[in-house]
């Protein structure tokens, strides 16, 4: 069963569709019982949409786009390492 923090963690590669189906139907059966998790769950939902259409909106630099691309790909890395 995965704990809290599990399901924190694993939240991006859901939302990605990335999960493997044992390790998907896990977090959804976590979400089940857990009202706090699935209380993040929606505002994680709702920031991630917010943010995807703001930055759509906005004009960023593409120095400035590639720059957060590459930092946001290694923190991902480094986070699968852990």
């Amino acid at each position: 069963m995965i704990c809290c923090k599990e399901c924190i963690d694993l939240l991006f590669d859901y939302f990605e569709g990335s999960l493997e189906q044992e390790t998907k139907n896990s977090l959804e059966e976590h979400f089940q019982d857990c009202p706090p998790c699935i209380a993040f769950l929606n505002t994680y939902k709702s920031t991630t949409t917010l943010c995807r259409e703001t930055l759509n909106q906005i004009e960023i630099p593409d120095e400035v786009r590639r720059a957060l691309q590459n930092f946001l790909k290694e923190h991902k890395i480094q986070q699968k390492k852990m």
